[in-house]
């Protein structure tokens, strides 16, 4: 009898799953919410079901409503290891907590002009990103939101943002150059840790700064790679650090050699 009740448990459970989401329209699947006629892309989740170039778009019609999508929910893409590149509309303003989570084959990422927020790990792990915009509508940068992504060689952070989670781009060991806007006043914990390649950070605005934390990866050797500091381009020599600043991290300045 107790078999009989897990399993009809599992099946309810697994029948559940399998019809998390409200519509499916062109190979998409979204959550309707009909109070404000927005769509969040969602996805099946018994399948591994996003695969190759997918295009989202700006809206969607079911049963003769139209839907603005406007956000990309929570493990939306996670763990889509077919998916190779994905447009994002305008119409989105927010893009969720492991969106394209382990993404490894995902190479090309257009973000809408309307993102706000890029949600804690939304990019863990995608490994085969070379290259990432940041729309200048984006104001915060999650926890681990690009930690792992080992094939960016440069980010730009653009002014809009002001806040840098712990952790954002953790083991980016390809990244050797790093631009910082000036509306930035807050960088989290170990936010470069183990990027190993990067030489260079640029930053506009450090009188904005509340912390400086730079680590290099090599524990073996910790002067074997000198860090460089610039401000509107120019290579610092010396530094003068403003009254603003309140407080600067552990190994803030070590390997300068």
């Amino acid at each position: 009898m107790k078999k009989r009740l897990f399993f009809t448990f599992l099946l309810l459970l697994t029948n559940l799953m399998a019809s998390a989401f409200d519509c499916q329209v062109d190979g998409i699947y979204y959550n309707l919410y009909t109070s404000g006629k927005t769509a969040e892309v969602t996805r099946l989740y018994t399948d591994n079901n996003y695969r190759f170039s997918v295009d989202i778009p700006s809206s969607v019609t079911y049963n003769g409503i139209k839907y603005k999508v406007t956000s990309i929910g929570q493990y939306a893409f996670n763990n889509c290891s077919n998916l190779t590149s994905v447009t994002i509309p305008n119409s989105v303003t927010s893009i969720g907590e492991r969106a394209f989570y382990d993404c490894r084959r995902l190479k090309a990422v257009t973000i809408g002009n309307s993102v706000t927020s890029i949600g804690k790990q939304a990019f863990y792990g995608c490994s085969g990103l070379t290259s990432i915009t940041i729309p200048n509508s984006v104001t915060s940068i999650s926890k681990q939101a690009f930690s792992g992504c080992s094939g960016l060689t440069s980010i730009t952070i653009p002014n809009s943002v002001t806040s840098i989670g712990d952790y954002t781009f953790e083991c980016c060991s390809g990244l050797t150059s790093v631009t910082i806007g000036n509306s930035v006043t807050s960088i989290g914990r170990d936010a470069f840790y183990g990027c190993s390649g990067l030489t260079a950070v640029h930053i506009t605005n450090i009188d904005a700064w509340c912390r400086i934390e730079f680590y290099d990866n090599d524990t073996s050797n910790p002067l074997s790679k000198a860090h460089h500091l610039y401000l509107n381009g120019e290579e610092v020599k010396d530094l003068i650090i403003p009254r603003s600043v309140r407080s600067i991290g552990h190994y803030a300045f070590s390997g300068c050699s």
